[in-house]
Parts: structure tokens; sequence; C-alpha cells
């Protein structure tokens, strides 16, 4: 019996002994996993991206603005190339007019300028700038204009004081044409000064490549076009010095003539609403042939020297009293015919605007062109 008792007591202490160990080995089973967990969520914590500064969250900004999606089977978006550089001979042409009706007609234009010079650009949009540098020492004239060309839209850009170097090309007075034994003599009576911003809208910027077209830093694969809207402000200032033209014309006919309504200085605020249409057609591998025409109307705020459109019977003559006298019209095309092969790219371009505005006593009508021949590559 005591022998029995002892085995039992024996065997109560083994079990108590094994129970013991089991519970040591569960909690250090669970102590192990929780330093696992606390480790893995140390790991995650260091492994957790770091929030970017703000340079590169403006450059994300900046990505999805001027380069946004587009469909990869009309457009080949050549993100490996960042940068562009091109030789670029420049070409130059400008033509004002300043039109009375039957008393007074003149028109004047400066000899074409030539430029040649290099241009740069960046995969977001190829900025361009034009400076006749011979301006910039001359107090008279400053002629600067740039635009930039991204995939969703565009701008352009004008700064002008010019006036010290146009020529006579034709002038009726009282239907009395002067232009044979003027045509050509300077004349620095007229100074006029344009501050104007155009931005458009590319509607279908997912096929239609306006960068493709115009700045070269993508490529057009299949033919698409697209509608482009867009707006326009500018200040503009025309000053006509009439002492000025009656001495040309009293010293080639030794005849006075009378003061002109024409004499003074306009001043105006414009602000437009442009539309049209650009199309790329891709004729050929490599090859691409571009064409944009816009169109817009503007309502003219006065500041200087205008007057109230004169009332008629004539619901015509009314409506184009009032129209000369409030409203600016102004087109612009751009042409471009080119070969791109990716790395390599040659051309030539146009563009062309033409600027249309009143102040109830003279319509003057603008004409501002530029040609570019381009040789560049991407890199």
């Amino acid at each position: 019996m005591r022998r029995l008792f002892s085995s039992f007591l024996l065997l109560l202490f083994a079990i108590c002994a094994s129970a013991h160990i089991d519970t040591l080995g569960l909690a250090t089973l669970q102590d192990t996993i929780a330093t696992s967990v606390q480790q893995d969520s140390l790991t995650l914590s260091s492994q957790a991206p770091k929030k970017d500064n703000i340079f590169k969250r403006t450059y994300r900004f900046l990505d999805r603005i001027f380069s946004p999606p587009r469909d990869t089977t009309y457009i080949e978006i050549q993100d490996f190339y960042n940068w562009c550089a091109e030789v670029q001979l420049t070409n130059r042409f400008e033509m004002y007019e300043i039109d009375n009706g039957s008393d007074f007609f003149l028109r004047v234009a400066p000899k074409i300028r030539t430029r040649i010079g290099p241009f740069f650009g960046w995969r977001f949009a190829f900025f361009g700038y034009n400076i006749d540098i011979k301006s910039i020492f001359n107090h008279d004239d400053i002629d600067l204009a740039g635009s930039v060309y991204s995939s969703a839209f565009g701008m352009d850009l004008f700064y002008r004081r010019v006036g010290g170097n146009y020529n006579i090309k034709r002038l009726i007075m009282n239907d009395v044409n002067y232009s044979a034994d003027l045509h050509d003599l300077p004349f620095d009576g007229i100074n006029v000064g344009m501050t104007r911003i155009n931005f458009y809208y590319v509607t279908n910027y997912k096929r239609y490549s306006h960068q493709a077209a115009f700045s070269q830093t993508n490529r057009q694969l299949k033919s698409a076009g697209s509608l482009l809207l867009g707006a326009a402000y500018s200040h503009n200032r025309i000053t006509v010095d009439w002492d000025r033209l009656t001495n040309i014309i009293n010293s080639t006919y030794g005849t006075n003539l009378p003061t002109n309504a024409v004499t003074g200085t306009q001043k105006n605020d414009e602000i437009t609403l442009t539309a049209g249409y650009g199309y790329n057609w891709v004729f050929s591998r490599n090859w691409l042939a571009a064409g944009e025409l816009t169109g817009g109307i503007g309502a003219l705020f006065h500041k200087a020297d205008s007057q109230k459109p004169e009332s008629s019977s004539d619901i015509f003559k009314s409506i184009n009293n009032f129209a000369n006298s409030y409203l600016a019209f102004n087109a612009n095309a751009r042409i471009a015919i080119l070969w791109n092969n990716g790395p390599w790219f040659s051309g030539v371009q146009g563009v062309f605007f033409y600027y249309q505005s009143g102040n109830g006593k003279v319509v003057n009508r603008n004409i501002l062109g530029t040609t570019y021949v381009f040789l560049g590559f991407n890199f």
C-alpha cells in the first residue's frame, strides 16, 4: 500500500512538472511571436515611402498638365528624350494700315528681318523666342515675341514698341494716290505698342499632337485633327504724328496739307475669344504636314482718342460703325512641313497673325508673319 501511494505521488509530480514546462513553452512562443510581429512592424514602418518634397510634387503636377495621357497609336510620346536643340533661320515681316475711308489710307511696312540662332526645348514644352538684336540698341524699337507649345494647350506672348523703321508702301488722301512717288520712303511717324497674351486649348490632345507639328518633341503617327478654343488679352497703343507725314509729302510735292483726323494717340484694352481647327496629315513615313487656323472677336475698351459710332438710318452702316468702334477682330494661321525620325528633325514653318481694331475715326490693321527653317535633334 505504501509503494502504491509513493507511485501515485511520483506520477502526480511528473504531470505537474510537465504542465509547468508546457506553460513556459507557450509563454516563450507568445513572446517570440510578439517580438517577431513588433520587428516586422518596425521593418514595414522603415520601408514605408516617405512624403515627397515640394520639388517632386511640383514636377508631377507639371507632368499631369503639360504631358497628360495620350493615345500612343496616334502619337509617339518621346519620353526617352528630355531635351531638344535646333539651329533656326528666322524671317520676320509686318504690315500696318490706317484706314479712314476715302479721306485717308496709309500702309507702312518695315524691311524683312532675317536672323539665325540656336533654340532649345524641354520635353514638357518648347520655348521659342524672337528677339531682334539690333532693336536692343535702338530706343525706338523693342520687338519681343515667344510661344509655348504643350500637348494640351499653347500660348503666344508679344511685347512690341516699334515705329522707328517703317517705310511707306501706299498712301491715298482725298482720292489722290501718292503711292508712286512715296513708295519705300522711310516714315517714323507711327509708333505701335502692343502687350498681348494669347491662350488656346487643344480639345483632342489625346490624338492630335500640337507638339509634333510645332515643337518637334513628339511624333504624329496617324493623321488627326482637333478643335482649338482660346482667349486673349491685349493692351494696344497707336500714335500717328501727322506733322512728320505732311513734311514728307510737302518736301516731295511742295504742297501744304490740312490737319487730318487720324493724328493723335489711340489706347485700348482688348479681351477676345477665339476658336479654330488644326489638322496633322501624316502623308508618308516620318513626314508630317500640319495646319491650324483660328479666328477671334473681342471687345475694345478705349482709354484715349475715341468717339461714339455715328447713327444712321441704314442698319448695316450702323452695325459697321459700331463694329469699327468697339469690336476687335483677329486671326492666326500656322503651317508646317517637316521630317522627323525621332532623334533628328528638319522642316519649315510659318506663323501669321492678323489684328483689326478701330476707334470710331479710323480702322487699324496689323499683319505679323514669321517663317522658320530649322534643323535639330532630341536628346
